[in-house]
């Protein structure tokens, strides 16, 4: 089985600069992965809500890439979806300002696909939601550079992680238009 490569934080960042919204890049990666796991067919309409409709043809294929590695990822249940978060050798408190960015961008994702995340009916999905909503709030500045703070960090990213491939997994089984392979396409 081939993996999808991500465009990493780096070259995502350099793209989106170039585009008039100039949006950080955990939290289109967020937005991204909420608008697949609210509908996975859905079109390149997203791709204007994150570059303001200014974009390079180079711009395009980063995007392009993200969102077609992200949804082989999530389509295929892949333990190995990753967030696309700043390095580790970034400070603990703008890595963890990225993944209150990057939650943030996923709620908003699952928003814009009609996917309530308020006043659901008590599940794992609400649960998980729920937790993504208390992450999305977190006081980044007062993260400290501490080995139990980047323990929780890292335990964080693993939990969010897993939470978005669980909602995913939960709203395709729940979704009674959908036969469940959501990797066939309708033209």
């Amino acid at each position: 089985m081939k993996q999808l490569n991500l465009p990493n934080y780096a070259e995502l960042n350099r793209e989106l600069s170039k585009t008039s919204l100039k949006l950080h890049p955990s939290q289109v990666h967020g937005l991204i992965s909420g608008i697949i796991c609210g509908n996975p067919e859905s079109t390149t309409a997203w791709e204007e809500l994150v570059t303001g409709g200014k974009e390079t043809t180079k711009t395009h294929e980063v995007l392009q890439a993200l969102y077609d590695g992200t949804k082989k990822q999530l389509d295929e249940f892949l333990f190995e979806f990753q967030l696309v978060l700043p390095t580790d050798s970034d400070e603990l408190a703008s890595r963890a300002e990225a993944l209150t960015l990057w939650c943030q961008g996923f709620l908003t994702g699952l928003k814009l696909t009609n996917i309530p995340i308020i006043d659901r009916e008590q599940s794992e999905t609400t649960e998980a939601i729920n937790d993504i909503i208390e992450i999305a709030k977190m006081n980044y500045e007062d993260v400290i550079a501490s080995e139990e703070d980047e323990a929780a960090y890292v335990e964080l990213i693993e939990y969010v992680r897993m939470a978005a491939v669980l909602i995913y997994q939960d709203l395709r089984e729940q979704s009674p238009n959908k036969t469940g392979n959501t990797s066939k396409h309708l033209h």
